[in-house]
C-alpha cells in the first residue's frame, strides 16, 4: 500500500518510523506491524512515537534476562525461587511481572520483592512479548505470506542480486521476468500425462 525509498547505504529498519507516520498521516489506522529481525523496536521508541506495536522474531542475538527459562518462556523472581510470575503490564521502562504463587505457597513470601521489572529487548521481551499468543498469530501471519513471495524471488535469481546501478537491478529484473514468462509459455505447450494399460505415456503438443 505504502513505500518508501531510500539509498542502499541506510539501514532499511531507519525507514520504519516515517513509513508508520506516512500511514497514519493517510488515515492509515495501524495496531500493529509484523517484520523481520531487522526491525525490532528493542527500546519502545516506535510505540512511543507511533503508538504501534512492532512483532518480529526473537533475535539470535538477544541475551536472556536472569532468571527466565525458555521454550515457553518463563520467568522467575530470583535465583531461589521456581514459581512462575505473572505479567501485570507495560510501561516505559519495560513489563512488569508479578508474584504467581498463591498465599502461603512460597517459602521467600516475608523476603522476596514479588515483583520486577524486564526492559525492553530485540529477544522475547519486546514491547508487544513475542511469546503472547497475538504475537505469534503475526509471525505465522508474515510466513505465510512471505514463502510465496521469496520462492518466486530464487526462482527468477533474484534473492542474491548484487548490481551497482538501479539500472543494472532494472535489466536484471526485466531478463529475469521474460525468461519466467518463457518458462511457464512452455509449459503450457505440454498436455498432461495419461495413463494407458497401466503405463505412462508423455503426448507433446507439436507445430
Amino acid at each position: 500500500m505504502l513505500s518508501i525509498v531510500g539509498a542502499a547505504n541506510h539501514h532499511d529498519s531507519l525507514f520504519l518510523k516515517p513509513l508508520i507516520k506516512l500511514a497514519q498521516a493517510l488515515g492509515i489506522d495501524i495496531k500493529l506491524i509484523t517484520a523481520d529481525q531487522a526491525y525490532h523496536d528493542s527500546d519502545g521508541s516506535v510505540l512511543g512515537e507511533t503508538g504501534v506495536y512492532v512483532v518480529a522474531p526473537p533475535s539470535e542475538k538477544a541475551v536472556v534476562p536472569d532468571n527466565v527459562l525458555e521454550s515457553p518462556v518463563r520467568v522467575t523472581c530470583n535465583d531461589s525461587c521456581e514459581i512462575p510470575m505473572r505479567i501485570l503490564g507495560t510501561s516505559q521502562d519495560g513489563h512488569e511481572f508479578g508474584c504467581g504463587a498463591n498465599p502461603g505457597e512460597c517459602i521467600f513470601e516475608s523476603t522476596c520483592p514479588q515483583s520486577r521489572i524486564i526492559a525492553f529487548d530485540s529477544g522475547y521481551f519486546q514491547p508487544m512479548p513475542t511469546f503472547h499468543s497475538t504475537s505469534q498469530q503475526a509471525i505465522e501471519i508474515r510466513k505465510n505470506c512471505e514463502r510465496p513471495f521469496n520462492l518466486m524471488k530464487k526462482r527468477e535469481g533474484l534473492e542474491q542480486t548484487r548490481v551497482r546501478s538501479q539500472h543494472g537491478v532494472v535489466i536484471r529484473s526485466t531478463f529475469t521476468t521474460i525468461v519466467t514468462l518463457l518458462i511457464e509459455m512452455a509449459g503450457t505447450r505440454h498436455k498432461l500425462k495419461k495413463k494407458f494399460n497401466g503405463q505412462k505415456e508423455l503426448f507433446a503438443a507439436t507445430g
